[in-house]
């Protein structure tokens, strides 16, 4: 006799968000919902399955800010209801999500003290080259760091060409063969700035 297998799902919820969208899912919603015996561990659940009823099950004391991702991804046409910087999760990966589907947001998430700036940066610099007198902090600006064979240097004198002369500063900026063809390519506008460096750098060489 073969004997069933029942997959067990530790989310004893699961079977409350299965249900589609619609009338219905909304009617089941609230015959379920009861936010002092959910467990607020499964968090993400909510927000991918249940946006349709977000202020109705919405508790920013009970949310599981770790699950920061799946409010960007699936609420976030309530970002000005949810958005907290003190509890939102800055991990890289949320971060990441936060600067690609909430990008008009700008202004009111933008927090260079919980930015992540060693691993996010490079976004800033290549999605928010616009907004740079905003983000732009030379102490906080991760100088060195490496994307792949990529310096940040390089990232950030191809496409934050405008702003040159705001972040070119010697004490920081340190040239190499690869910036210096960089800057004959992308800013030659500002020849006067680097031009005295770039010929003291080829002559050490």
């Amino acid at each position: 006799m073969i004997m069933a297998v029942h997959k067990y799902n530790e989310n004893p919820f699961v079977y409350r968000f299965s249900k589609g969208p619609g009338a219905e899912a909304d009617s089941a919603f609230l015959e379920w919902w009861d936010p002092k015996r959910f467990d607020w561990t499964y968090s993400k659940y909510l927000a991918k399955y249940c946006s349709r009823n977000f202020e109705q099950w919405w508790d920013p004391h009970s949310y599981n800010w770790q699950s920061s991702s799946a409010l960007i991804r699936h609420c976030r046409q309530y970002f000005h209801i949810w958005w907290d910087s003190k509890r939102f999760d800055w991990k890289p990966r949320s971060t990441r999500f936060l600067m690609h589907y909430c990008k008009e947001h700008f202004d009111t998430w933008w927090d260079p003290e919980c930015f992540p700036w060693e691993t996010n940066v490079i976004y800033l610099i290549k999605d928010f080259n616009d907004r740079f007198e905003t983000w732009w902090d030379e102490e906080k600006f991760p100088w060195g760091t490496k994307f792949g064979n990529v310096s940040i240097e390089e990232v950030l004198t191809e496409y934050c060409t405008d702003n040159f002369p705001s972040l070119y500063c010697t004490d920081y900026f340190q040239l190499t063969d690869r910036l210096c063809d960089l800057l004959g390519v992308h800013c030659v506008d500002f020849k006067d700035i680097w031009a005295q460096d770039y010929l003291l750098y080829k002559l050490a060489k």
